[in-house]
Formats: C-alpha cells, structure tokens, sequence
C-alpha cells in the first residue's frame, strides 16, 4: 500500500463510487446495507460524507482517536464482546485513525463472521499505515480492499463503454502506474496496447467475482515500478 497526501485528499468521491459498485457484487441489494465508520482520520469522514450522499442510508460512527478504542497494552480492542453485539449487523466497515496499531486482528473478524453466520463483511482500509492486519484476507467471506485498491477499480475495471478508444487508452495509462509499467515491461507499441486493454476489459465486465478481479489487478501491481 503506497498512498500520496495528493492523493488522499483528491479521490473521496471515485473511492466512494467504487465502495458502491463493490458493495453491489458482494451484497446484491444495497438498500439494507449498514455502514460503520470508525477512525478519526480525515479522509474516513470525506470518505463517507459522499457515501452518505449516494446509496447508503444506515451509518454508525465512532470519531474518536484511538485509545477510546484501543488496549495498546493488551493489543485488543476495549471490550470486544460488546463490540461483536453492536456490530455484528455491520457489513461495510471504513476504518482509519492517525495512529496505526493494528485494531482488526484475523481473530476478531473470525469472532466476527461467526456471529453474522458467514454473511459477508467489506473492509476498508482507510488510513496508512492502516489498522486492519493484512491476514483478515485470507478469511472466507471476507473482502478488504484499502484506497489505493478503490481508486483503481474505479479508474479501471468499472468501464462500461469506450468512446474514442484511443484517447481513452492513453488516458487510463498515464493515471494507472500498474497498467502502464506492464506494457512498459512488454514493449507494447499502441495497436497491441488497444488490443490488450479491449480484450481484458471485455472479459471483466463478465466477471462478477470481485475477489478473483483483485488478484487481476495484483498481477498488474506486481510489474509497478517503485
């Protein structure tokens, strides 16, 4: 995860869009859907202002810094049972507070999904560097996603029409450092740049499995020039 202050405070509303499309292919229906907001950090509020203005109608919110949260001593959140009863109807979580003590622990989110009887739960990592523990990951049922993440599905694998494909190509290059390091890497002239990036389009826009377009855009990560 390598996020800029720039980009940090330009990206609220694309982040929140992307939030939204996700959130559709992971629950369906999102009219019922209940949001908590936990952290003190700023791009979390912006983050959920413009969700608040979207589709999403059932908010809780927790605003204060971390240590009315957090046991730094004990390395586990104040009292965890009453935490599991007042959100174990959440499915979307945003989380970021200045400090970054590793709140989510898999073992919390495991207690959790338990007592949602493996309902899905959204986790977003909303601050760096970050308080979710990146093994939450490997959990059934469990989707995390930081900003970084969000603002490149949103730029990239959420086209639905292109218009003036090249003009559109060039553009979505020179905004995704991973796309553009892959064809870098492959010497791509632009016909073949067009090729690719029409084809791979087509194929995720059928894809409904948000996990498996992760691991797609990991790949892409993986040739990013650092």
């Amino acid at each position: 995860m390598s996020q800029s202050k720039d980009f940090f405070s330009s990206k609220p509303k694309q982040i929140s869009k992307a939030i939204i499309k996700i959130s559709h292919q992971i629950f369906g229906k999102i009219d019922k859907v209940e949001v908590a907001v936990i952290g003190d950090e700023e791009m979390v509020e912006d983050i959920s202002e413009n969700l608040k203005k979207l589709s999403f109608k059932k908010f809780s919110f927790f605003d204060q810094p971390i240590d009315a949260f957090f046991d730094k001593k004990l390395k586990k959140i104040i009292n965890e049972e009453k935490f599991l009863e007042d959100y174990k109807r959440t499915d979307i979580f945003l989380i970021g507070f200045k400090k970054g003590e590793k709140v989510f622990s898999k073992n919390l989110i495991k207690k959790l999904l338990a007592v949602r009887r493996q309902k899905p739960i959204f986790l977003i990592e909303g601050a760096l560097p970050g308080n979710i523990d990146p093994l939450v990951a490997k959990l059934s049922n469990l989707f995390l996603f930081d900003l970084n993440d969000l603002e490149q599905f949103f730029s990239f694998f959420n086209q639905e029409k292109f218009i003036e494909k090249n003009n559109i190509l060039l553009e979505e290059i020179e905004k995704n450092e991973n796309l553009n390091s892959f064809f870098n890497k492959l010497n791509f002239n632009l016909t073949q740049k067009q090729i690719f990036f029409d084809n791979l389009n087509s194929f995720l826009l059928k894809e409904d499995d948000i996990n498996f377009k992760k691991k797609i855009y990991n790949f892409f990560e993986s040739f990013k020039e650092y």
